[in-house]
């Protein structure tokens, strides 16, 4: 009988990552496509991987620039959104997000540690 190996944290989460944002990808790209078959939405789709310290979540590395035109690395996300509520309840949030001005078709995922500690979050989201 062998032993099951159990995969290192940060190499576990990496993969999370990787496969969540191949999925998000694989099917903002659909909905890209159809909204654009349809002359509708703009195609550029966003994307951010946020980091959290127990209060905040901080954009370590983002798509999104802000309303000056600079790179919205190192902002956080608005407490008051429905994204920050569900993600601090460890839950996803699926529907409409307002960044910098802009409405998105917006997709949010918790990262959560092996330990059940939340860490971060994964933004993608298609301009409306």
């Amino acid at each position: 009988m062998r032993a099951r190996q159990r995969i290192p944290a940060r190499i576990g989460q990496g993969i999370l990552v990787a496969l969540v944002l191949t999925v998000s990808v694989a099917l903002m790209a659909l909905t890209t496509e159809g909204s654009r078959a349809r002359g509708q939405g703009q195609g550029k789709m966003e994307a951010s991987i946020l980091s959290y310290d127990g209060k905040d979540f901080n954009r370590t590395q983002t798509t999104l620039v802000t309303e000056d035109g600079k790179s919205a690395v190192g902002t956080k996300l608005d407490h008051a959104s429905p994204a920050y509520k569900a993600l601090v309840k460890k839950h996803s949030y699926v529907g409409d997000a307002e960044v910098f001005g802009r409405k998105y078709d917006a997709d949010y995922a918790p990262l959560i540690g092996d330990d059940g500690r939340l860490t971060g979050a994964l933004f993608v989201g298609v301009p409306k």
